[in-house]
């Protein structure tokens, strides 16, 4: 998870995409709404940890239990599975015993915790949590409070074309 360059949501799936030639890190709204190409898919991690450095009391490698994590893009998951089903937000909510609050972020594009995507999971009958991906995020240090991001500029600049 990451924050938008172009909008600045925090905590949310980015994909690198290219607008006007740069290239940015972008949440799925930003690259649809905008029609951006996705220069980027994520690609399965590889394990870091070599076999010899594990500490088991016998000789034998240990059987790695397979993780699980949120899909990338859940959010639309959701969504499309709920309007098929033509059930408004608050029916789902309903349905599984949360605020609609927390179905509205989910759609959103915030994650939900485990707990809520299992039973998102059981009531839409799709799939939320998939095997682990290598993370393609990169760590940066933010500022308290939100700065002026790439799509602040962008804004800025062409408000003063007009």
């Amino acid at each position: 998870m990451g924050t938008c360059e172009m909008c600045g949501t925090d905590r949310v799936t980015t994909l690198l995409a290219e607008v006007s030639g740069a290239r940015l890190r972008c949440c799925s709204r930003c690259i649809e709404s905008n029609k951006m190409l996705v220069l980027e898919r994520y690609v399965p991690k590889v394990p870091t940890t070599p076999q010899s450095k594990l500490k088991r009391p016998s000789d034998r490698p240990m059987s790695k239990k397979a993780e699980k994590e949120i899909a990338p893009d859940f959010h639309l998951r959701v969504r499309k599975a709920r309007v098929s089903k033509g059930w408004e937000q608050r029916d789902l909510a309903k349905r599984i015993n949360v605020r609609l609050n927390d179905i509205q972020k989910v759609e959103s594009g915030i994650v939900p915790s485990d707990s809520i995507a299992m039973k998102i999971e059981k009531a839409l009958a799709i799939t939320l949590l998939v095997e682990a991906e290598e993370d393609m995020e990169r760590a940066v240090n933010v500022p308290s409070g939100r700065g002026m991001t790439i799509g602040d500029a962008l804004d800025e600049f062409l408000s003063k074309g007009d």
